[in-house]
């Protein structure tokens, strides 16, 4: 099972110590009890972590917020996770530690980031371009580096100083580094159509024991090939999020993504197909009434909803069922161990694990699979299906369709190309 114990920290193994000593043989009421436990720490670890939100990641700023607060809020918790994570690899740096040495918290307590000279932000810079792993490989990419540069300028610029990044010696030993250690960008692996009904086709979603996983898996992979979702958009959705219109299939409204960072929102469309394993409608109906039989009637709700399921027929005309789930519940949720649905929310990180496994399942290999491979896969489908770059954008929500140029480069390179039209 996946996304079984998300722990982290000493505190996280202390509290999570006697969940973790209920086994498969322990009662109903055990089970139930452990997984309210799980469910409750891992509330407090997110907001201990990343402080209230709402939705699909929109943070709470209080009443008496300060100019600072607001001006953070202006960058996705994410980006800023990303960029101290960033200043720490730097004050490292200027501590005097190594790649390979562990740093304790407190030893870098008095080392700062801002402001530093840009001769030493460029001597930091020349390091880790020339580091390398022991195999003789470079230890950090270009694209890697050039992140740090924008982490020390983000940190310059709010404390009210020049960002070094903007100075003539660290922007050329960053163009320098850009020409002379470039890598070849590793791109995630398509999930074309073939290989996504091959994917579908080997997952259970009758199995009492791996059933709610697998109807979750389900939805989570074609919701992300029809939608051309993005990880984080998929882990945001809300069942308020989703509705279905006869007829037509699911509208499911991304309140704020990559391109839309002040969530003025917009629509997909998960599109009804003709095929039962490969129509979104179909597993959104499936899931959520598994999720709402557990939620109402427990153990018993889920396993009379597994038994006889199937993915030959389709059960998108049949609605949602009586029972139905909160509006702000978390729509693709994580499960535990003993095949029941958690309350939380999975992240994106688990979206990319989900799509690995299934198609290591399904014979496809296991390198080169990740979150990105739906996303991936539905423009390429798109282009060789002679779609415009207006109707690809449409469900992908891209803002540049120079951006598109990527993907035929990268996974359909004969899709307008001059070389189809000569006679060879």
């Amino acid at each position: 099972m996946d996304d079984v114990s998300e722990t982290d920290g000493a505190s996280v193994a202390v509290s999570s110590q006697g969940v973790r000593a209920v086994g498969r043989g322990a009662s109903a009421a055990e089970r139930a009890a452990a997984e309210r436990s799980r469910t409750a720490f891992a509330r407090l670890r997110t907001a201990a972590r990343d402080g209230p939100s709402i939705g699909s990641g929109a943070v709470v700023v209080l009443a008496d917020a300060s100019p600072r607060v607001f001006a953070e809020a202006s960058l996705s918790p994410n980006t800023i996770r990303a960029y101290r994570s960033d200043l720490r690899q730097f004050a490292r740096w200027r501590a005097g530690f190594l790649d390979h040495e562990f740093s304790e918290p407190h030893e870098l307590e008095q080392i700062t980031t801002a402001p530093v000279d840009p001769t030493e932000v460029a001597a930091f810079l020349a390091d880790k371009a020339n580091a390398v792993l022991p195999g003789g490989g470079q230890r950090y990419a270009p694209a890697t580096i050039s992140r740090y540069v924008a982490a020390i300028d983000w940190e310059h610029a709010r404390r009210g100083h020049i960002p070094p990044g903007s100075t003539p010696i660290v922007r050329d030993v960053l163009k320098g580094i850009r020409r002379t250690r470039s890598v070849p960008v590793r791109r995630a692996k398509p999930m074309t159509l073939k290989a996504l009904q091959t994917t579908l086709l080997k997952i259970d979603v009758a199995d009492l024991q791996t059933g709610a996983l697998g109807t979750r898996d389900q939805a989570l992979l074609l919701f992300g090939f029809v939608g051309a979702f993005r990880e984080s958009e998929l882990t945001a959705l809300t069942v308020a999020d989703l509705r279905l219109v006869d007829g037509e299939g699911v509208y499911a409204r991304v309140r704020k993504s990559k391109t839309d960072q002040d969530g003025a929102g917009r629509i997909k469309v998960l599109q009804q197909g003709a095929n039962p394993v490969t129509c979104a409608p179909c597993a959104y109906v499936r899931l959520s009434r598994l999720m709402a039989a557990q939620d109402a009637r427990g153990e018993a709700g889920l396993f009379a909803t597994l038994t006889g399921a199937s993915l030959a027929v389709h059960v998108c005309a049949d609605g949602l069922g009586p029972d139905r789930l909160p509006p702000s519940m978390p729509f693709f949720r994580s499960v535990s161990k003993w095949g029941l649905f958690r309350n939380a929310g999975i992240s994106p990180t688990t979206v990319g694990k989900a799509v690995a496994r299934r198609a290591h399942a399904a014979g496809l290999g296991k390198d080169g699979w990740s979150g990105h491979s739906l996303r991936a896969g539905f423009v390429t489908e798109a282009r060789n299906a002679g779609a415009t770059d207006v109707e690809i954008m449409n469900q992908t929500h891209h803002t540049n369709a120079a951006t598109l140029q990527i993907y035929d480069r990268e996974y359909a390179p004969l899709v307008r190309n001059a070389v189809t039209r000569m006679r060879l």
